[in-house]
């Protein structure tokens, strides 16, 4: 799941490293559709050979709304976190929002809690650390998110990648760069082969679909993959809509249960299902503290 951008703070620190890059993204980063360069009509050639229709495919890549972004660039080939970036999540005005949201959506957490067995509280925490609960908008197109993975393992590209990573952590190799350009990629495409068949499934103006820098969309945050195989109808209207609160809930629940959450777990269990949501020892043991603060404080909601 996400690779998840670290809210608020991490936005505003891209948007001052990125402003330069307005200028090399008219010089050096493609936007406007990338069909008909080598890069797109490669990417349509392995999209057909794969299965996928050529006309949905070249609709896709030859969007003018399809364009490289240099976020995504700067933080997803190299990710580093911090302590900080997830201390915030443990205050008392992010709890305070975390216990409305309990309030306001008792019997839907209880009827997910009754399925899949995760209480309220962490899925309640995760909301809160993904998306503040849908209120923290993350507006980066997710197919330019995994096309721009794509292009940057392409060995022309190397220059400007490295310049861009480098720029924010200056003590990467060139070498590190590579390699991490080029797993990047392999995990992009698979991302990308979902997001696909998840936009024809679901009639899903692809280009329009707004997340993370990281790919991940919804209240929950799922990568396209986690919401092929876990995201789940809450409310019964047909469709898995993660930015709803019923099929968030539903979806984060699923995903947890899947992963072997269930009553009696000891605290260490807990955290290593958690991880599997964000593969990060820093967000389990803030989901877990979270959700604990949650429960102690549940008699006192209104």
């Amino acid at each position: 799941m996400s690779r998840r951008a670290s809210a608020f703070a991490t936005a505003v620190l891209a948007i001052s490293l990125l402003a330069p890059l307005r200028g090399a993204t008219a010089q050096g980063l493609p936007e406007g559709g990338l069909l008909h360069t080598p890069f797109g009509d490669a990417l349509v050639r392995r999209l057909v050979a794969d299965g996928f229709d050529r006309g949905r495919v070249e609709a896709l890549l030859g969007d003018k709304r399809l364009a490289i972004n240099g976020t995504t660039l700067s933080y997803a080939i190299v990710y580093r976190e911090f302590p900080a970036d997830y201390s915030k999540f443990l205050l008392e005005e992010r709890l305070s929002r975390a216990r409305a949201f309990i309030a306001a959506n008792r019997e839907l957490l209880a009827a997910a809690t009754a399925r899949s067995g995760v209480p309220g509280e962490v899925i309640a925490a995760i909301l809160m650390i993904e998306s503040d609960f849908g209120a923290y908008r993350k507006l980066h197109p997710v197919l330019s998110v995994f096309a721009t993975l794509l292009w940057a393992a392409e060995p022309a590209n190397f220059e400007t990648v490295r310049a861009i990573v480098q720029k924010r952590l200056p003590d990467v190799t060139d070498e590190k760069v590579r390699e991490r350009a080029t797993a990047k990629a392999k995990w992009a495409y698979e991302q990308l082969t979902y997001l696909v068949r998840i936009a024809e499934r679901e009639k899903i103006d692809l280009p329009a679909l707004e997340g993370s820098w990281a790919g991940a969309f919804g209240m929950s945050q799922f990568i396209p993959s986690s919401y092929w195989g876990y995201a789940v109808d809450g409310d019964g209207d047909g469709r898995a809509d993660l930015y709803t609160a019923a099929d968030a809930v539903f979806s984060v629940g699923n995903y947890l249960k899947s992963f072997g959450w269930r009553g009696g777990l000891s605290e260490e269990k807990q955290r290593a299902v958690v991880r599997r949501y964000n593969n990060s020892e820093l967000y389990a043991a803030t989901v877990l503290s979270a959700a604990a603060k949650l429960g102690a404080g549940a008699a006192h909601t209104p």
